[in-house]
């Protein structure tokens, strides 16, 4: 069967192809080739609509394997859909990196001003360059901590607190301006930059950039640590020689306002000219300061640090820095011993070198001062016998509720004694209960009866035999009584002490003086002196000074030991008054006589111990007598050794007349 023709434009219109098959359709193709079309042809894909809210999980039609010609679709690809529309929400995988915010890693940052002047960096600055740090590596500054005008030398500052929070986990690290700002001190630094990387925190310093966290960045930090305590021990013994200059002109180690006195510093800013600086008193606080003085050391009523420092507050004065008096500041001023005319000088050799700042550390030495005394020296010997007596005191035992209170103790033990209280029933049933009823050994009563063997004596019986005592030494007569050799020896050991610490005082002056002399020059014409030369001359006279020290400090207890004839007027006045006192007042002239008052057990003929308060012996210990409790000091010589305090110590250097030498073996 002859097929029919079809014309050349059908024939070359291609079948799949939407337009032209629409173009043959109708130009009229033969219905069996439409039929046939629709057969083999494959479905047509459908236009896309627009998308909904909830976008579809996978497309609806999938192509086949077929591919298009010249000119035609390709439907292999997937389907081009538009975008979708959320209702003006962006997610987050559609924002760019560089609009995505990042987590802030939470930092303290610590300021610290030194108070050297080629130190004192501005708190704005550091400020500035720590969040500029912060604003480069994705910190955040969350606190502040400032030091304002504190040393490095030591970590009693704030950055201790900076430490706990890290500790505690809230922040991250420190950030400082540089790493001198965390401190200078070799020990601290290490103690503390453990405690802050132990726990995986770290210290940044905001102009040093230094990697810690690896090897040499480790070393790099430490060198420059090392460095910051370097630096702070050449600009400390720069300042020590400044202070050694200015005590040999008699002024103190720094110069500021002293209460009580008007400073005249060196430069004048009213005539713009240099003069010698000076401290003169006060004409209306210096009064004001041996008042206090005065008032620490009455005899019957002595007011406490705290009593003074209400005073001086409620009467308008403020300290040097316009702050209230505490007791703190009020006790370092008076023990410093500048109203008396003295320097506090800490002694060189002392292991704490210099870092107990608050005065606690007991080697010290006193000075004459340029300036003049507000105090008189004796009184300033009764204001430090007061305070050696309040510091040996118990606090209970200071304000006396007895007569006695503070002052008795046992033989057997040497321990205090505690009070008991009498308990008993009145006629109508009541319990009474007496306060303080008798006197008892408090070591044995702490140890429940096993450390000591214990006594018991009535309060009222003790406090009438010392009353006895005191009226026998009060009694007519006892000042023209011959004195004996034990108690006024031949020698007036005192006299002879105070004459050597007038001169040891006079040599150590004149090497001090040597010793600035010495080291101006030096400083002037270093030209002169060769190498080593000035250091074995500077050690020269530093060791004479120290030998010097040590010979004042054994004269010291020369001087200071009292005599019988020292009391006498204070002893009768005393006995003239003693009804007229209370408690507390008779308490505090007991003490001004008497070292203790010793409670002993007495024995019988057979060496028994007598039970019982009738067997209790009340002994006084003075104090113009040897102390017998006190531990035997023996002194050697070549020519014989005998106990401190019976023999003079120069008759051991003394051939005696009856000496033979023993010949060696």
């Amino acid at each position: 069967m002859a097929s029919r023709a079809v014309p050349r434009a059908h024939r070359r219109t291609p079948a799949h192809h939407p337009h032209r098959a629409q173009l043959a359709t109708r130009l009229g193709r033969p219905a069996h080739q439409r039929r046939q079309r629709r057969l083999h042809a494959r479905p047509r894909p459908r236009r896309a609509r627009p998308a909904r809210r909830t976008p579809r999980t996978a497309p609806r039609w999938q192509p086949g394997p077929r591919r298009a010609g010249r000119g035609q679709r390709d439907h292999t690809a997937p389907a081009q859909h538009p975008p979708i529309r959320t209702e003006g929400t962006v997610t987050t995988a559609q924002i760019p990196a560089t609009f995505k915010r990042t987590k802030l890693a939470p930092y303290v940052g610590y300021i610290r001003v030194s108070t050297w002047k080629e130190e004192k960096i501005s708190p704005e600055i550091q400020r500035a360059a720590i969040l500029e740090w912060a604003k480069r590596h994705g910190a955040e500054i969350t606190e502040w901590i400032e030091d304002l005008d504190t040393t490095g030398r030591n970590f009693k500052r704030k950055i201790m607190r900076a430490i706990e929070i890290v500790e505690k986990g809230k922040e991250k690290g420190i950030a400082v301006w540089r790493y001198s700002r965390f401190g200078r001190d070799r020990a601290g630094n290490a103690i503390n930059l453990a405690r802050v990387e132990s726990i995986g925190g770290q210290l940044v310093s905001a102009t040093e950039p230094v990697d810690a966290t690896t090897a040499i960045g480790r070393f790099q930090r430490g060198m420059i640590l090392e460095f910051a305590a370097f630096e702070s021990d050449r600009i400390g013994e720069a300042w020590s020689e400044t202070h050694q200059h200015r005590r040999a002109q008699g002024l103190p180690a720094t110069g500021r306002p002293r209460f009580g006195y008007i400073w005249h510093r060196r430069w004048d800013a009213r005539t713009e000219k240099l003069q010698d600086e000076k401290y003169e008193p006060h004409p209306e606080v210096g009064p004001i300061v041996a008042e206090l003085y005065r008032m620490y050391t009455h005899p019957t009523k002595p007011k406490g640090f705290a009593s003074l420092c209400g005073w001086l507050n409620n009467s308008g004065h403020r300290t040097t820095r316009g702050t209230l008096w505490t007791t703190q500041t009020l006790t370092r001023y008076m023990d410093g011993g500048f109203p008396a005319g003295l320097l506090r000088i800490h002694d060189d050799d002392c292991k704490c070198n210099g870092r107990r700042t608050n005065g606690s550390c007991p080697n010290y030495f006193f000075a004459q001062g340029a300036h003049e005394e507000l105090i008189d020296y004796d009184l300033w010997q009764k204001y430090r016998a007061r305070r050696t007596e309040v510091q040996n005191t118990p606090p209970r035992a200071r304000n006396a509720i007895y007569e006695l209170t503070g002052i008795v103790r046992h033989d057997a033990c040497r321990g205090g004694t505690s009070m008991t209280t009498n308990r008993w029933r009145n006629a109508a049933g009541e319990v009474i209960n007496l306060n303080g009823h008798a006197y008892r050994c408090s070591q044995r009563a702490a140890s429940g009866g096993t450390k000591c063997e214990g006594i018991w004596i009535q309060r009222v019986p003790v406090e009438k035999e010392v009353e006895k005592w005191l009226m026998r030494e009060a009694a007519p007569g006892v000042d023209t009584a011959p004195p004996t050799e034990k108690d006024e020896p031949k020698v007036d050991e005192r006299a002879l002490a105070k004459l050597a610490r007038a001169k040891l005082t006079a040599e150590y002056e004149t090497a001090e003086a040597a010793l600035t002399r010495l080291i101006m020059d030096q400083a002037e014409h270093p030209e002169k002196y060769p190498a080593g030369a000035f250091e074995r001359a500077r050690d020269t006279y530093v060791q004479r000074q120290e030998r010097i020290k040590r010979e004042l400090e054994k004269q010291a207890d020369v001087a200071e030991a009292p005599r019988r004839s020292d009391f006498d007027r204070l002893v009768v006045s005393i006995a003239a008054e003693w009804k007229t006192f209370n408690t507390s007042e008779r308490n505090a002239m007991i003490k001004q006589l008497v070292r203790r008052v010793v409670l002993s057990r007495k024995k019988d003929e057979n060496g028994e111990p007598i039970p019982g308060g009738e067997g209790v012996a009340v002994t006084v210990h003075p104090l113009w007598e040897p102390d017998p409790w006190e531990r035997a000091r023996i002194c050697r010589g070549p020519f014989g050794t005998a106990t401190a305090g019976l023999w003079l110590s120069a008759e051991l250097w003394t051939r005696p007349d009856t000496w033979e030498q023993i010949p060696p073996r």
